[in-house]
């Protein structure tokens, strides 16, 4: 078998993890396909390229782990043992922090409901710091903090309505998510802020932020700092003199899938210019907080599946894989393209290559960045697809009745162990209602 060790290397410039075709195919062997094999040395070196990248700040500085982008129990527990904190949007993602050995005391708690019955849950549970984005949420937290008799720490979630160039944005005028600075209604910043400083069981704590996802012009966080620092100042002359504590920026730190995207380092330094100007207008430091998900987890993981067909169609050569887009599902969603690479690889074929799954369903072809290596393929070669660490586990589906497959994790010494087990079809079909059916 080809051992091939060469090390391959993102658009930012940043070493991928490697595994060697012995190794791969030796985890098919035991494990079957697909399958996949998260590097938790990937996942460490990442949290450290995010503070290198805004170690120039006049101020404490915190990474923030968005835990939507993958909840596995393996990954929440190694970003816990880098002792950063965890963004969470739901008292299931708690639960799973905190079985996973992380603390409540480390979470940021963004609401999109902001129900009393939400709040007073996590509340129980220990968490202290909560975000708030609409006036009926600030008035359910605090009927919640007043039936648990706790004091929160509490961060206004505000909308800059900047232009934002990315993939997905989330800030827009009127959009779902924040609160305009000052829209006139009780649905405004500046009325919420005015509400929490004279709330007793509340203790304002600072502004979040988050502008959108895969982001790659750092003007739109410079023009966002810079109507937050207008409107700070203007709130101070109207409500007195408020501490400003914790600044949280949000996400949107980009991976190279296929193109080249600018590192924490380049887009770090730019937006630390203008936090550290906020910094000297203000007159006092604050700590910052910097969420990601997607660029903490994507590149850490590769899906491992194998070629189990090829026919040729005309001028086109059909690679049929044993994985669909159920296990990667935002290929067919949004045309993701994800590099992928035949192992081992081989010379690059005459043809056009087009990369299908095993689903009954026209959708199931996968698109293929740039940076795709899809020579060599043939029947009981293996496919490995990488940087599908964010947003791919958490939406596995059993699309014909498929079983989840397992989820390996290659630890920092080197060992392989087991992050999630494979379902199996007796275990799917009692999730389905099967054990139902037994009981009738």
């Amino acid at each position: 078998m080809v051992d091939t060790r060469t090390q391959p290397v993102s658009r930012t410039g940043v070493a991928a993890p490697r595994f060697s075709d012995r190794e791969l195919f030796s985890l098919a062997e035991k494990y079957g396909t697909p399958y996949f094999l998260v590097d938790e040395a990937t996942l460490r070196r990442k949290v450290s390229e995010i503070e290198q990248g805004f170690s120039h700040f006049k101020g404490a500085f915190r990474v923030a782990y968005s835990v939507k982008a993958n909840f596995n129990p393996s990954v929440i527990k190694t970003f816990v043992s880098e002792g950063i904190l965890f963004d969470l949007t739901a008292p299931s993602e708690l639960a799973f922090v905190v079985k996973s050995g992380g603390s409540p005391e480390n979470v940021m708690y963004t609401s999109i409901t902001e129900t009393e019955a939400e709040y007073e849950q996590v509340l129980k549970m220990g968490v202290r710091r909560i975000v708030v984005a609409s006036y009926n949420g600030l008035v359910n937290l605090t009927e919640a903090a007043m039936k648990t008799n706790v004091s929160v720490k509490t961060m206004v979630r505000v909308n800059p309505e900047v232009h934002v160039h990315a993939e997905l944005r989330g800030s827009m005028g009127h959009g779902k998510f924040g609160l305009q600075f000052n829209g006139g209604s009780q649905d405004s910043a500046f009325y919420v802020l005015k509400k929490i400083l004279s709330t007793p069981g509340l203790e304002f704590e600072g502004f979040h932020f988050h502008l959108g996802s895969q982001i790659e012009d750092p003007s739109c966080y410079a023009e966002a700092i810079e109507k937050l620092e207008a409107f700070i100042l203007g709130a101070r002359r109207q409500l007195g003199d408020f501490p400003l504590k914790v600044l949280d920026i949000g996400g949107g730190l980009p991976v190279s899938y296929g193109k080249k995207v600018p590192s924490p380092k380049d887009l770090g330094a730019k937006v630390t210019e203008q936090l550290n100007s906020l910094v000297e207008s203000l007159g006092e430091k604050f700590t910052l907080v910097a969420e990601s998900g997607r660029f903490l987890t994507a590149e850490s993981t590769v899906l491992v599946s194998r070629v189990v067909n090829i026919k040729n169609f005309g001028e086109s050569r059909y690679i049929y894989v044993d994985a669909g887009y159920n296990v990667l599902l935002d290929s067919a969603l949004l045309r993701h393209e994800y590099p992928v690479e035949v192992v081992p690889g081989g010379k690059p074929s005459p043809q056009k290559v087009v990369l299908v799954g095993r689903l009954c369903d026209p959708l199931d072809v996968f698109p293929t960045s740039s940076r795709s290596k899809l020579g060599g393929a043939e029947t009981g070669k293996l496919v490995m697809f990488r940087d599908v660490g964010a947003y791919t586990i958490v939406m596995n589906m059993p699309f014909h009745s498929q079983p989840r497959p397992p989820v390996l994790m290659r630890s920092g010494q080197g060992a392989f162990t087991v992050a999630r087990k494979a379902q199996d079809i007796d275990s799917l079909f009692a999730d389905e209602g099967g054990d139902c059916l037994a009981a009738q």
